[in-house]
C-alpha cells in the first residue's frame, strides 16, 4: 500500500460489524491480541493493522517517508478501503486516537461508534507531564528540546506500560510487551523517524477544534473509559468528551491502564452489552476484556 507492507490482525467474519482497533505508541496490533478473539466470538470482525514504523509492518526511513499523523491518517483510510470497511466502529488508543479520529472525519458516513481509551482529544489530556514539551512545540530550539530528555529508549517503552500503574497490578504485566516493542524500533536510524513523528504533535492540537465538531454534528454512539493512574494522558480529559456530545458515556476505572484485569472478564462482558443496550448502536460491543500487555 503506497510503497508500504502494512501488517495487520483479524479476527472474525468480514461480513459481520467491523471494529477497527487504533493501538498507540511504541505499540503494536500485540496489544489487541486477545481482544481480536474475544470480539470475533461475539460475531464481529476486528482488525488491526501495525502503523508504519510500528509493529511488522514497513520500517521506511524519515528520507523516504513523512512521519506525521496525517500522512498515517492518510495510510489507514486507504487501508479501510483494501480492506472494504463499509461500516465501521474505531477504537482508539493513544497515538492511535489521533490517528482514527483523522480517519473518522475522512468518512464520516462510514462510523458506527467510538470507544475511547486514554486518548487525546481535548487539551486537558496534556497535563503537567506534556509541559517541557509544549514549550518545544511552541518554541523548537536545541535547548528547550533538551530539557524534554531521552524518552525513546528501553526503559521509556517498560514505563509506556508500568508508570502510574499501582505496584500490586504490575504484575499483571507480561515483559513480553515491551520487550517485542523495543526490539522492534530499535532499528538503525529509526529513532530518529519516531523524534520526527513526535515533533509532528502540534498538527493533531491544531485539529482538536474539527475532532469537537465531528462529536458535536456527527454524534456516534460513544464510550470513554480511563485510567485513574494513567501516567501520560491525564484522567482531566475524561469528562471533556460531553462537551460535545452530551451522549458520551465516561468511565474512570482504577483497574484500567492500559490493560484490564483478566479477573474482570464476566463483569466487563456485561458492562459492554449494558452499553450497548443504552446507546442503541447498531454494532454491539460485548467484548470480554482488553489486555494490554498482561501475561
Amino acid at each position: 500500500m503506497d510503497g508500504l507492507d502494512i501488517f495487520y490482525r483479524e479476527a472474525g467474519d468480514p461480513s459481520n460489524p467491523a471494529v477497527l482497533l487504533m493501538h498507540g505508541y511504541p505499540n503494536s496490533s500485540f496489544l489487541y491480541r486477545r481482544l481480536l478473539p474475544a470480539l470475533a466470538a461475539e460475531n464481529y470482525y476486528a482488525i488491526a493493522p501495525d502503523f508504519p514504523g510500528m509493529g511488522y509492518s514497513s520500517y521506511p526511513s524519515a528520507d523516504e517517508f513523512q512521519y506525521t499523523f496525517r500522512n498515517y491518517a492518510n495510510i489507514i483510510s486507504s487501508f479501510t478501503e483494501k480492506m472494504q470497511l463499509e461500516k465501521f466502529a474505531i477504537y482508539l488508543h493513544d497515538y492511535g486516537s489521533l490517528i482514527g479520529m483523522r480517519v473518522a472525519l475522512m468518512h464520516p458516513e462510514k462510523i458506527t461508534a467510538l470507544m475511547f481509551q486514554d486518548s487525546n482529544a481535548y487539551e486537558e489530556g496534556l497535563g503537567k507531564e506534556w509541559d517541557a514539551c509544549k514549550v518545544y512545540w511552541d518554541h523548537p530550539t536545541k535547548e528547550n528540546w533538551d530539557k524534554i530528555g531521552d524518552f525513546l529508549n528501553e526503559e521509556s517503552c517498560r514505563q509506556q506500560y508500568l508508570a502510574g500503574v499501582p505496584e500490586d497490578q504490575q504484575a499483571l504485566f507480561t515483559p513480553d510487551a515491551w520487550t517485542l516493542d523495543w526490539n522492534l524500533m530499535n532499528r538503525p536510524g529509526h529513532i530518529d523517524s519516531l523524534y520526527a513523528l513526535f515533533k509532528d504533535y502540534p498538527d493533531n492540537r491544531a485539529m482538536f477544534p474539527e475532532f469537537h465538531n465531528f462529536f458535536r454534528t456527527v454524534q456516534p454512539p460513544t464510550l470513554v473509559i480511563w485510567g485513574k493512574y494513567d501516567a501520560f494522558y491525564s484522567v482531566a480529559e475524561a469528562p471533556c468528551y460531553k462537551r460535545d456530545n452530551p451522549d458520551a458515556e465516561i468511565h474512570v476505572w482504577k483497574q484500567v491502564i492500559k490493560c484490564w484485569k483478566a479477573t474482570s472478564k464476566n463483569w466487563l462482558m456485561l458492562f459492554w452489552i449494558s452499553w450497548i443496550e443504552r446507546s442503541k448502536a447498531k454494532l454491539s460491543f460485548s467484548c470480554g476484556y482488553f489486555l494490554s500487555g498482561i501475561s
